[in-house]
C-alpha cells in the first residue's frame, strides 16, 4: 500500500505553499499519497494541483504589526488569540489523522503539533530557523527595529522546532554545517516548473542595466507586501507586477495573485521581490539581478535579503528607495555595489528534501517509494 504523508502548511503568504508543492511532486512520482492541511493562500494554491489526494482547510495564525510592519511585541500580546485558534487547529489536525492516517507529516511554519506527537508520527519540519539565527548572530549591524522579532519569533521558532519536530531540513545556497544534529542542511527549494524551464532555456547571462527590457515585481501574497508607488513613476522598461491589484498603463502591468508567473520569471530581465524564503530561492535558481524589500521588522526577511546582497544575487532596497536604485543603475549602466558570485549554489532541495523522506525507516522497503 502506498505511503501517505500529510502536508501542514502556514498559508499565511505563497511561499510556504510553493516549496511544499515542490516536495511533493518528487513524492507524489515516486507513489506516495499526498494529503494537505492549510489556511489562506495555501488553499488557493493547492485546489489544482494534482499532487494533491485531498486539501483541508485549516483556522490560519498570524504575526501582529502596524502599517504592514511585523512586531514580535505586537505578536507576543496577541498570544491569548493566537492560543486560541491552536486550540482550533489541533481539534482539525487531530480529526483528519483519524481519516487519513499518515505515516509522517510534514509541516513548514506551522505550531499544533500536539495530535501528531500523541500519535507518535514522525514530524519533518522545511523551516529556515536555524539558518535565521546563524546569520541573524554573525551580522553586524543589526536594525534595532528586528530584534523583538528576532528574539520573539525568529529564535522561538528555532527553539521550537529543536525540541518539537523530528527533523529539521534547513534549506541553504551553500554546503555548510548546521547549529544542531537535528537540522540538517539540504539545497535551496524551487519550483518544479522553474527549475525545468530553467534546466530547458538556460538562464540569461546577468545583463547590464541598460539591457533591461522587462523587470518583475514579485510581491509578497501576504497582508505585509510592499506598496511601491509605481502610480508616480515613469521607469525605461517595462515592469510587470504580481500580487498586487492596480491599473495597468502602458509601461505597467498588474496581474493581482498570479498561481502561476513562471512565464513572467523567465522573461524578466531582472526582479524586485519581498525578502520571503521561496521568492529569494527561485531569484538564486534563476541568477538574475534582484532587489529584495524586506519586510519592515521582520528579522528572517532582513537576512534573507543581506544573503541575497551578500552573495552577488543583488541589493537590499526598501520600498520608497528601489525605483530609485534601479533608475541610478540604469542611467549609470552599472550595478553599483554589486559582490561577487560564489561559482554554484546548492539548488537541489527539494529532491534532496523528497529522498530523505523516502529514506524514513519503515518506508524505504516499500515498493511504492521505489524511483
Amino acid at each position: 500500500m502506498s505511503p501517505t504523508c500529510l502536508f501542514v502548511i502556514n498559508g499565511l503568504g505563497m511561499g510556504n505553499s510553493t516549496r511544499c508543492h515542490a516536495v511533493m511532486e518528487d513524492l507524489a512520482q515516486a507513489g506516495w499519497r499526498v494529503h494537505v492541511l492549510t489556511s489562506g493562500n495555501g488553499l488557493a494554491y493547492f485546489k489544482d494541483k494534482d499532487c494533491v489526494v485531498s486539501l483541508t482547510p485549516a483556522e490560519a495564525l498570524f504575526y501582529s504589526g502596524t502599517n504592514g510592519d511585523v512586531s514580535g511585541w505586537s505578536t507576543l500580546k496577541s498570544i491569548r488569540s493566537l492560543a486560541a485558534i491552536a486550540r482550533v487547529k489541533r481539534a482539525q489536525l487531530a480529526a483528519l489523522l483519524d481519516r487519513i492516517r499518515p505515516e509522517v507529516a510534514v509541516v513548514d511554519s506551522e505550531y499544533a503539533l500536539a495530535p501528531l506527537r500523541r500519535r507518535r508520527i514522525p514530524i519533518v519540519a522545511l523551516n529556515t530557523s536555524e539558518m535565521v539565527v546563524t546569520e541573524y548572530l554573525r551580522r553586524q549591524p543589526r536594525p534595532a527595529g528586528i530584534r523583538s522579532h528576532f528574539w520573539f519569533v525568529e529564535f522561538a521558532d528555532y527553539l521550537f522546532h529543536k525540541h518539537f519536530c523530528n527533523l529539521v531540513l534547513s534549506p541553504f545556497p551553500l554546503r555548510t554545517p548546521t547549529r544542531h544534529p537535528k537540522f540538517r542542511r539540504i539545497g535551496l527549494i524551487a519550483r518544479q516548473a522553474v527549475a525545468e524551464r530553467v534546466a530547458q532555456e538556460g538562464g540569461k547571462p546577468f545583463p547590464a542595466p541598460r539591457q533591461l527590457r522587462r523587470v518583475v515585481f514579485m510581491l509578497s501574497g501576504s497582508v505585509h507586501a510592499s506598496h511601491i508607488p509605481l502610480e508616480r513613476s515613469t521607469m525605461p522598461f517595462h515592469i510587470d507586477v504580481v500580487g498586487r491589484p492596480g491599473e495597468s498603463r502602458p509601461n505597467v502591468t498588474y496581474h493581482g495573485r498570479l498561481m502561476n508567473n513562471v512565464d513572467l520569471l523567465m522573461q524578466a530581465d531582472a526582479l524586485v521581490i519581498n525578502g520571503g524564503y521561496s521568492a529569494i530561492s527561485e531569484a538564486f535558481l534563476l541568477r538574475k539581478p534582484v532587489f529584495v524589500i524586506p519586510v519592515p521588522g521582520h528579522a528572517e526577511q532582513f537576512v534573507n535579503a543581506r544573503l541575497a546582497s551578500d552573495l552577488g544575487l543583488g541589493f537590499v532596497a526598501t520600498e520608497t528607495d528601489v525605483l530609485d536604485q534601479l533608475l541610478r543603475m540604469y542611467e549609470q549602466d552599472r550595478w553599483i555595489g554589486l559582490k561577487p558570485m560564489p561559482a554554484a549554489f546548492e539548488l537541489n532541495g527539494a529532491r534532496e528534501a523528497a529522498d530523505i523522506l523516502l529514506s524514513l525507516p519503515g518506508l524505504a522497503s516499500s515498493p511504492a517509494t521505489a524511483r
